[in-house]
């Protein structure tokens, strides 16, 4: 759905994308927290982060602190976020979500956001540069992480800055 179409959908101007777009750095940051604070119980404050640039090749793998891959990791966590966030905009949009039924397919949408990434790309496609990513957190808590992704996500289309006040 081209970002017109999202926005004409949503009732607002081509801000509508951007807007969504914030939607999802804000459900990244609460996703990033999560997993720092988990990592700091588990691993190192900045493994998890740091584990997604090494993911991609860059920097040497295991959890001491490395500026680069940890500065491309938070980038690229980022990055993620934005194009999840529009990506649920648009299925919202089509589906015509309001109120706690976008919190709910959102918490839906972070779990396969989750399948996707957990399985299909760290497991596979990157599967001989994710080790220490995949050892940053135990696995329990990228689930929990990608439920509140998801859920952050709806919360804010529902009720935040990309709400209309009769979606409510």
């Amino acid at each position: 759905m081209r970002a017109i179409a999202i926005s004409r959908a949503t009732g607002g101007s081509a801000s509508s994308a951007v807007r969504a777009g914030v939607a999802g750095l804000i459900a990244g940051l609460v996703f990033a927290m999560w997993a720092m604070i988990v990592g700091i119980f588990t691993s190192t404050l900045w493994v998890p982060p740091q584990g997604i640039g090494q993911a991609l090749g860059i920097g040497h793998q295991g959890h001491d602190f490395q500026n680069v891959p940890f500065v491309v990791g938070l980038m690229g966590h980022m990055l993620n976020s934005i194009i999840f966030g529009l990506i649920f905009l648009a299925i919202a949009v089509a589906l015509k979500l309001r109120g706690v039924a976008a919190v709910v397919v959102g918490m839906m949408y972070g779990i396969v956001v989750y399948a996707v990434m957990y399985w299909v790309v760290l497991r596979n496609l990157l599967s001989g540069t994710s080790a220490s990513f995949l050892s940053a957190n135990p696995e329990w808590s990228w689930i929990v992480a990608h439920l509140m992704f998801g859920g952050v996500l709806g919360l804010v289309f529902a009720y935040g800055p990309l709400s209309r006040s009769e979606t409510r």
